[in-house]
């Protein structure tokens, strides 16, 4: 059977009668009775393009198909025959008629012996593919036998393939392939029996049934011939290639009447007409074993040549040819091996494969091909009376005639091909029956890319590469949860590029390590500079020596683009623009100018570097591509760098300016402005063009939609072969280019795009800003670029994670730049520490909230004291405080921050008034939120002051945010129509600000408010579409809290399930419970359970590692309630009892903590009350005169203070000396200085001995606790 394209016809019933459409299948699969080749299962996955699903009884292999032994009975009417005539020039097996009439074939029918397989209906298509020039008939069961192998010989050569256990049913499909007539020509000189396809089907014979199946097929088969030609590798040594070649020749010599074993020749005795017409595979590399992925491009690859073979047909004998390109390591070669595996001989009798680096290499080639392949040419070179003066042009010529000529198809690889005009010389004008030449380069030809079509390729995506790794490495070395985390950060970090992971696999493989470990080595390997790869072989071509080619061609042609590409190496991988070139470009021209400067006078030093070394370098580096970069001289060479960014550095003022103007100017040039930018060129437009083309001709850079990628390894690559100071230099112009395109402004929503698109250019520069010693100021710039960074992360992508990354990245910067208190830097620190702030308050992180916040306001209540424009930040954070505040419950320390932020806000007369009315606007909005949580709530006064904030704020956001809070306020007025009108304006602002970016956090806000407004209106409908929204934005926004390994084998599956679905989050359980409650009033109970199930899940974990347990306390227990309601509904009488037993247990615990804390807590409290009030009272005594009534009131107060702190404390020897204290205080208060001195300073010595007996320190004015 073989697997040539062709149609499929009308089924028919023995004696020719059209069969009627066959009945509905049982079930998802088709059965196939395998009488040939396919009985071998090494066969099954040269052209299976999708996996089968597996069963039960399948095969080991999951690259075979299940089967069992079966007959055909002979009343079919049909028997097996060598008659199919292949179009890749031989004979192959086929079934005909038991009556047709032919010289070679008895009229007699007989028993057809095989394998029936399962395969699924749906790859039904894929094998009418692999059976091109057969149809396929229906077989009824009747006909069928099924055999089992302990029928057959107990002297097998080796184990029986296991058998599958099928139930076949009357419906079943069983189908048998049938040659089309035009197929049906016995074998003659040019159309032999072939003995690599005949050891093919024998050795599947003796796979499934051992030598009594391969006998009866010997016997059961017809049209064996006397052109028998032995065309398998080294014929005359069979046991060197032939598998079984001992019980298949023995076979066919016992039954040599039958077979004509007597008449098959070797090559060389064969009828020279047939091998004149070359045959076969040539100098085909060997097939990789754990080739992966790549089905849609190998798919595109035939499409490709068969399309154009289409457009063609009116063109006699026309040579179809097609580009793979791409840059090295991606897999070219692999990629175009599999090709040719999956298609000869099905679609070509020919395959030859070239070494067409050179025109010198593909005369060898071409020479040795016929040495090899065409016995009657003498070539030169291969014998003593050969003619050693075989002129190239006769030996290009003959094979090209001979292809030319050729009467089977045939197929040319020219690999890595550097000279697209070579092919002019060694390509035929035409093909005899079909010519396809396939092209592996890293060159794209653009102008020819529409006339012959390329097939661009592109590294792995992410599951192929995982893919790889477990075949490759081992799949011991990659399973398991930890492993595989491990396995997608490598990916990630090799960029999925084919080669590097074929040798890290390799490296796993070979040492027998996981990898978990294996990234720990690679990522120690980085940073020691030491490779891991020194005992990894067969790698011999690596991707840094392969980029080289193309980088010596590059600098020959463009030495700006070289430039540009060293530039890129520091930026990010991915959205690469013309514009961001241009920028580059404009930056390198200002420095060179200075460096020219610097030059002239004598004072610098040339910092060019020499191209040549640098492809060099790529070389010797080796495996920098992907192996960890070689370490770098430790000297630091910066003095050159130094004066450089010195000299960008022109103030206009004096050197006898004053230290506050030096220190603003300064400030003001770290500051980005939007209005700065560079000036681009004519020049810089055109050279960005240049290198914007030719990076794209050499696959270097990948475009697609104007956005271009270089690989990361190529950028690692890249600055390794680096000189210290020529990084330095790059990176500053690669800073500077950033900061001309940096526009973000928080304010500005039409900011965001641009931003978004330079944002990871900006994250990968400030992140190699550490790496290497530059000027401070610069230091600075990039310290500005990541707390921006930071900024635009968190408030326009909901990315937490990455902004935290950005701005403790911004505060490692600040800390390198060693600039002690300078202003600027204080500064910059303070509004880091800030954000930073904001960030961990996002996350619920309230503790590291409250440090960073609080280092910020003492940094900028210093800094304010010499500049007043730093009052700002003053507000910024206090505001910050009483936010976060609120978020804790602290009531009345957060209005007392809000109220002196906004005092502070108010204060502030500059020009900046919409920034200040939007600030304070903010401030009022929060001391709404407080009014609104205090118990009781004050609702008339929030939206009073939520009214004003409306009245002063424009930004889209902040109004946003007040309406939403208005909404929140009406809600619990009952103002339900005003509510959902607020809701809906919100929303629609929120829209307008985010655009594309619909799954932010303030969408997901207004989504519960709509929600519960829904649920309060008992529209449970409409309520369930807003919480469930609401709930997948959340888990999008909160990804980063879902936890892996958390749970431990003990818990409930379900606890673990929820955990795999939902970050471990206090927003997300809210979610879900008001899902579970809305649930349980439609009716849904098993949906509301669920829901209910996933909240406690998260609400444990929360209890074993949250610093907010109050709110988690309570929402346990509301939890537990409403599953116990739950649990009733559902009749589970005994789940209820469990929850209301737990319910219970969890408030007795709680209750002895409480009171244990209780007390502990009150002890303290009572501690800290006595120690001020002794404080004020020894002050009071020593006064000198009894006109302070001050300190009398302050004294009073404190003193009724101590009285509540008294009455709330545990009855113990504290409290006893504390009220003989405050007695003895309101005995004496109210006399004067000579009378109440004594007594008093008496009350507190005792006072004092007590607070030591408790082990609390006091040494006259000063008390200090030394525990």
């Amino acid at each position: 059977m073989s697997s040539e394209m062709g149609e499929h016809t009308l089924q028919t019933a023995p004696g020719g009668a059209p069969l009627s459409p066959s009945p509905p299948p049982s079930s998802s699969y088709d059965y196939v009775f395998g009488f040939g080749s396919i009985m071998n299962t090494s066969t099954h996955a040269v052209w299976k393009t999708t996996s089968s699903p597996s069963t039960e009884s399948s095969s080991s292999s999951s690259s075979s198909l299940p089967g069992v032994i079966a007959t055909i009975s002979k009343e079919f009417g049909y028997r097996r025959q060598w008659s199919f005539r292949s179009s890749t020039g031989f004979t192959a097996l086929g079934v005909g008629r038991s009556n047709s009439s032919s010289s070679n074939n008895s009229s007699e029918g007989s028993d057809i012996n095989g394998v029936i397989f399962q395969v699924p209906t749906n790859d039904m298509p894929d094998f009418d593919r692999r059976e091109v020039g057969y149809t396929k008939i229906r077989v009824p069961l009747e006909y069928v036998t099924i055999m089992d192998n302990h029928h057959h010989s107990e002297h097998a050569s080796s184990s029986y393939h296991e058998q599958a256990n099928f139930a076949f049913t009357p419906n079943d499909n069983i189908w048998l392939y049938v040659p089309l007539p035009n197929y049906i020509h016995y074998a003659d000189e040019t159309h032999p029996l072939l003995q690599s396809y005949v050891d093919t089907v024998l050795q599947g014979c003796l796979e499934w049934g051992g030598p009594t199946m391969a006998e009866q097929f010997i016997l059961t088969t017809g049209g064996w011939s006397e052109y028998f030609l032995n065309d398998t590798p080294s014929s005359r040594r069979p046991w060197l290639f032939r598998k079984e070649y001992n019980t298949i020749d023995e076979l066919l010599k016992k039954y040599e009447e039958l077979t004509y074993y007597a008449e098959r020749r070797h090559p060389e005795e064969f009828a020279s007409a047939f091998n004149q017409r070359m045959r076969g595979s040539w100098n085909l590399p060997r097939r990789n074993p754990n080739f992966t992925g790549r089905d849609g491009q190998l798919d595109q690859l035939r499409l490709r040549l068969v399309n154009q073979d289409d457009r063609g047909k009116q063109q006699q004998r026309v040579v179809v040819r097609v580009d793979v390109a791409g840059m090295g390591g991606v897999g070219k070669s692999q990629l175009v091996t599999e090709y040719c595996y999956r298609n000869f001989p099905a679609q070509y009798g020919l395959v030859i494969w070239l070494n067409s680096e050179s025109a010198d290499s593909l005369v060898a080639d071409y020479r040795s091909l016929l040495s090899d392949m065409a016995m009657d040419v003498d070539v030169g070179g291969v014998s003593d009376n050969a003619d050693m003066n075989k002129s190239t042009d006769e030996i290009v010529g003959e094979v090209k005639t001979r292809l030319f000529r050729s009467r089977v198809p045939w197929l040319l690889v020219f690999d890595n091909l550097e000279d697209h005009d070579l092919l002019n010389d060694f390509v035929p004008r035409g093909a005899g029956v079909r010519g396809h030449v396939v092209v592996t380069t890293r060159h794209i030809e653009t102008e020819a890319v529409d006339s012959h079509g390329t097939l661009i390729l592109g590294c792995f995506d992410i599951s192929e590469s995982l893919e790889l790794l477990r075949r490759s490495a081992g799949l011991h070395n990659v399973d398991g949860e930890k492993n595989t985390l491990a396995a997608t950060e490598l990916c990630k970090m090799m960029g999925n590029l084919p080669l590097a992971l074929g040798m890290a696999a390799a490296y796993m493989r070979r040492c027998d390590v996981q990898c978990v470990e294996y990234l720990d080595r690679y990522i120690a390997s980085e940073k020691t500079g030491q490779s891991l790869y020194g005992k990894v072989e067969n790698y011999s071509l690596s991707v840094a020596s392969s980029m080289s080619l193309s980088l010596g061609e590059i600098e020959k042609e463009s030495p700006t683009t070289c430039q540009v590409l060293r530039l890129l190496s520091f930026l990010g991988p991915d959205q690469i623009t013309k514009w961001l070139l241009r920028n580059l470009l404009s930056s390198k021209k200002k420095m060179d100018a200075h460096l020219s400067e610097l030059n002239k006078t004598g004072s610098g030093m040339n910092l060019s570097s020499n191209s040549s070394a640098m492809i060099c370098g790529i070389v010797l580096a080796g495996a920098a591509l992907i192996l960890p970069a070689c370490a770098k001289d430790g000297r630091r060479v910066g003095l050159c760098v130094g004066l450089v960014a010195a000299s960008m550095l022109i103030f206009s003022s004096s050197a006898t300016d004053s230290a506050a103007t030096e220190q603003q100017a300064h400030h003001e040039d770290i500051k980005r402005s939007a209005s700065i930018s560079n000036a681009i060129s004519a020049f810089e437009y055109e050279e960005s063009d240049v290198a914007w083309d030719l990076l794209k001709s050499f696959s270097l850079l990948s475009v697609k939609e104007g956005k271009g990628s270089v690989h990361r390894l190529l950028q690692q690559a890249m600055r390794t072969c680096q000189s210290e100071e020529e990084s330095q230099r790059n990176l500053i112009i690669c800073i500077d280019a950033l900061r001309s395109l940096w526009t973000f402004k928080p304010e500005e929503v039409e900011s965001w795009k641009e931003a978004l698109q330079i944002l990871d250019h900006v994250k990968c520069v400030v992140a190699h800003a550490l790496e290497f010693e530059l000027d401070a100021i610069y230091i600075l710039k990039a310290a500005q670029l990541s707390m921006e960074a930071g900024v635009f992360s968190a408030m326009a992508l909901n990315a937490f994670v990455e902004a935290q990354y950005s701005l403790h990245l911004a505060l490692s910067l600040l800390e390198k730049a060693k600039l002690g208190r300078n202003s600027s830097s204080q500064r910059l620190k303070a509004e880091v520490l800030h954000e930073l702030g904001r960030v961990y308050r996002y996350q619920g992180s309230y503790n590291e909230s409250e440090r960073s916040l609080l280092e910020s306001l003492e940094i900028s209540q210093q800094v304010s004291r010499k500049d007043l424009a730093v009052r700002k930040y003053v507000a910024d954070t206090l505001h910050e405080l009483g936010v976060l505040e609120v978020k804790k419950h602290n009531l009345d320390s957060a209005a007392q921050f809000l109220q002196r932020s906004l005092e502070l806000r108010q204060s502030l007369t500059d020009t900046e008034s919409d920034s200040v009315n939007a600030s304070c606007a903010a401030t009022l909005h929060q001391l709404a939120a407080v009014y609104v949580a205090r118990k009781p709530p004050s609702l008339e006064k929030a939206k009073a002051l939520l009214q004003d904030a409306l009245k002063m704020c424009r930004q889209i956001g902040q109004r946003a945010a007040t309406l939403k809070q208005l909404a929140r306020v009406t809600i619990r007025q009952g103002y339900l129509e005003k509510a959902e009108i607020y809701l809906e304006q919100a929303l629609e602002l929120y829209l307008e600000l985010y655009g594309d970016n619909k799954l932010h956090i303030n969408i997901a806000s207004v989504k519960f408010q709509q929600g519960a407004l829904a649920l309060q209106r008992e529209q449970f409908d409409e309520a369930w579409l807003h919480f469930s929204e609401c709930l997948r934005i959340r888990r999008h926004v909160y990804a980063y809290a879902r936890q892996v390994g958390v749970i431990g084998t003990e818990v409930s599956a379900t606890r673990k399930s929820s955990v795999d679905t939902n970050p471990i989050h206090l927003e997300i359980s809210v979610v879900l419970h008001e899902l579970g409650v809305v649930g349980f009033a439609q009716g849904r109970f098993s949906q509301a359970f669920q829901m209910l199930l996933e909240e406690r899940a998260i609400l444990e974990n929360l209890h074993e590692t949250t610093s907010h347990s109050n709110r988690v306390y309570q929402a346990r227990l509301t939890c537990l309630t409403w599953l116990r309601k739950c649990a009733k509904e559902l009749g589970d009488e005994s789940e209820a009892e469990k929850y209301t037993k737990e319910r219970t247990a969890m408030k007795k615990e709680a209750g002895l903590k409480t009171k244990e804390k209780h007390l502990v807590s009150e002890s303290v409290m009572l501690q800290h009350k006595v120690i001020d009030c002794r404080l004020l009272a020894r002050q009071f005594a020593l006064e000198k005169s009894d006109s302070n009534i001050v300190g009398k009131e302050k004294l009073l107060n404190i003193l009724a203070e101590l009285k509540e702190e008294i009455s709330l404390a545990p009855p113990e020897s504290m409290a006893r000396a504390a009220t003989r204290f405050r007695d003895t205080m309101m005995i004496w208060i109210d006399e004067p200085i000579s009378k109440r001195r004594v007594p008093i300073l008496k009350a507190c010595d005792s006072l004092r001995d007590t607070l030591r007996a408790h082990g609390i320190q006091v040494v006259d004015s000063m008390i200090q606790n030394k525990r």
